[in-house]
């Protein structure tokens, strides 16, 4: 009997140390399994950013895509407006940021929409009309504007709204497409490197 209580208790300690050892690899995997998902890259598609951190960021020389829109959250919603440029976004591999700047303060916007019309003489104003932007060199470009077109995605926005008529209608969706490739093209032509 003494043999046998011998080695039931040297199988437990080894069970209790193996279990152990599993437990610290286990707790270490899912640390770093953790880290990386909640790390700071954005993903493809579209990524949320606040006003101030795309100012810090702007102004940190960082090269990015940002769709600038100004609409009450609930005609967001209702439009489909985010899902359905998440879902071109994805289609393409792009990673955009977005910013709703409804809420936003107020004399913060207005510095940056004069900074933006003091550099560009611009005719399509992200601010005003929204739409992506290319934020770049401590600016913010509208490729819109760099060719020449506007479109007034913050009325349309005020204007589509039902089950029946959202931004995945084919029309919308085709300017959604043509918007995406200007910025493609925007920052082919300028050579952006972008930063994230």
């Amino acid at each position: 009997m003494g043999d046998d209580g011998n080695c039931m208790r040297i199988r437990r300690l080894l069970t209790l140390i193996l279990l152990s050892v599993l437990l610290v690899f286990s707790a270490c995997g899912g640390t770093d399994s953790a880290a990386e998902d909640n790390s700071d890259k954005p993903k493809v598609g579209l990524n949320e950013i606040t006003l101030d951190n795309m100012i810090a960021k702007k102004d940190n020389n960082e090269a990015f895509y940002v769709l600038i829109y100004d609409a009450k959250k609930e005609y967001v919603k209702s439009t489909k407006l985010l899902e359905a440029y998440d879902e071109a976004f994805k289609k393409e591999d792009i990673t955009v940021f977005h910013l709703n700047i409804r809420d936003a303060n107020e004399q913060t916007v207005s510095r940056l929409d004069e900074e933006y019309e003091s550099h560009s003489g611009s005719s399509h104003n992200p601010f005003m009309y929204g739409e992506i932007a290319v934020v770049h060199d401590g600016k913010l470009s509208s490729p819109f504007d760099y060719y020449g077109e506007s479109w007034n995605l913050n009325r349309l926005i005020g204007e589509v709204g039902s089950e029946s008529d959202t931004f995945f209608n084919d029309n919308r969706n085709k300017t959604i497409k043509k918007s995406i490739q200007y910025s493609l093209d925007y920052t082919k032509d300028e050579e952006i490197e972008l930063t994230y």
